[in-house]
């Protein structure tokens, strides 16, 4: 019988933790994470121009490519070099649990946008899968009164707990084995505990970005990887990993 991973609850000023932690191992090195960075958006800007398809793919393998990433966190704690073929790593050891939380979250953002449009946000849910330019700046404050600002408040709300569900989720699977099923519902369990430092680590995260698209959006080369690794140092923390 599979023992489950206990979690602890931990201060709020560990959201902020989480990301001094991160930027230590991306100082590390720094090429090979903008790299690794990169090539996730690359595959899924090569994805995305498969119709209908191709972004259900990505979505599927996205959590693969997360737990590849959380292996060369720990093979850099470990002393060994972090490697462009860490990348695929999480394909090799647990690939069939690992694209069935890709499933479940695809799944749920379907039910979700399923909600926005029996809400009355079809025509903003149709404009985002088309990736229409102007979708960013249909939600405005005049519609927060109007169906699709309802539509948009669900969608926010169930959106939450889903993303709970994945944040531990293929981490969980590549270090402690789990199944996708039991690793999805510890890592909403293990998130609602510690909601508030991860209030900490959003906004503390969101300003970053600000922050890093002005000079001509350069910052994202350190922020991009330096989001992923926080999946890996928050699940350390969370689950006093030492």
């Amino acid at each position: 019988m599979q023992t489950i991973p206990e979690f602890r609850r931990v201060p709020a000023g560990h959201g902020w933790l989480w990301i001094k932690q991160a930027f230590g191992l991306f100082k590390q090195s720094p090429l090979i994470w903008i790299a690794l960075s990169v090539s996730i958006f690359l595959v899924a800007g090569l994805l995305g121009i498969i119709p209908r398809i191709g972004s259900v793919v990505f979505q599927l393998i996205s959590p693969a490519f997360t737990a590849g990433l959380m292996l060369g966190c720990k093979a850099m704690e470990s002393g060994e070099e972090l490697e462009i073929a860490h990348l695929f790593a999480g394909f090799k050891s647990h690939g069939a649990q690992l694209v069935t939380i890709g499933g479940i979250y695809l799944v749920g953002l379907i039910l979700i946008a399923g909600v926005m449009t029996a809400l009355g946000g079809g025509a903003l849910v149709a404009m985002m899968l088309q990736g229409h330019p102007e979708a960013g700046n249909v939600v405005t404050p005049e519609m927060l009164g109007s169906g699709t600002g309802l539509a948009v408040l669900v969608a926010l709300a169930l959106l939450i707990p889903l993303l709970m569900a994945y944040w531990f989720a293929p981490t969980l699977v590549v270090f402690r084995n789990m199944g996708a099923v039991d690793a999805m519902k510890l890592s909403i369990r293990a998130a609602w505990a510690n909601m508030i430092p991860f209030l900490v680590y959003g906004m503390i995260v969101f300003v970053l970005f600000v922050v890093a698209a002005i000079p001509l959006m350069l910052g994202f080369l350190i922020m991009l990887p330096l989001a992923f690794i926080t999946y890996y140092t928050s699940y350390k923390d969370v689950f006093d990993v030492t």
